[in-house]
């Protein structure tokens, strides 16, 4: 678009006229650590908004009964590093596949069920298939992957989940598990 010309205040004036700004909206400021949802109806709500989290609730424009069916379910989550385990002596050269571990740290601070409002580690194993007739070569090869996936579990997620619960607790109202008059959402 092109800006708006403004007549000069005196006609006789030899400069060229100002160009006049568009009007915007001034950018809403946001709170670091704060996450905000306006709905439609202009409410605004908010709630802290951890720095480990990979995702942010945060929205515009939906309906209020929207906003509060998405934070029932919502999770704050960080996926944290894991390994491939090659079962088989041959999947380290394109055999049939690994085990794959899935580590995670989520918190869902407004569930109904108390004690996931604070956070806490998940992990799954997803495997491609199913292993058997180990040699005990093989089966030697997987306990050391285990056990190294055991040792990032201690030097790596339970540090994390340590941070993230150490945090939530200095952010965040702690909601005991007996304390039922903070299970409705704000």
């Amino acid at each position: 678009m092109n800006p708006t010309i403004a007549a000069p205040d005196h006609p006789t004036d030899p400069r060229p006229p100002e160009p006049v700004p568009e009007p915007t909206t001034p950018e809403q400021e946001s709170t670091p650590h704060t996450w905000t949802i306006t709905t439609t109806e202009g409410i605004n709500l908010t709630g802290y908004q951890p720095d480990w989290s990979m995702d942010n609730p945060s929205r515009t424009g939906i309906p209020l009964d929207q906003a509060m069916r998405r934070l029932r379910s919502y999770s704050h989550f960080a996926m944290l590093p894991a390994e491939p385990i090659a079962p088989l002596a041959d999947a380290a050269l394109g055999g049939p596949g690994h085990w794959y571990v899935v580590v995670q740290i989520e918190c869902y601070p407004y569930s109904e069920q108390l004690q996931q409002r604070i956070p806490t580690a998940n992990f799954a194993i997803i495997e491609e298939y199913e292993v058997g007739n180990l040699a005990p070569a093989d089966l030697h090869r997987i306990a050391d992957q285990l056990r190294a996936q055991a040792a990032l579990f201690e030097t790596t997620v339970l540090p994390a989940l340590i941070t993230a619960r150490e945090d939530w607790a200095t952010h965040h109202p702690t909601t005991s598990v007996s304390d039922q008059s903070k299970a409705d959402i704000p």
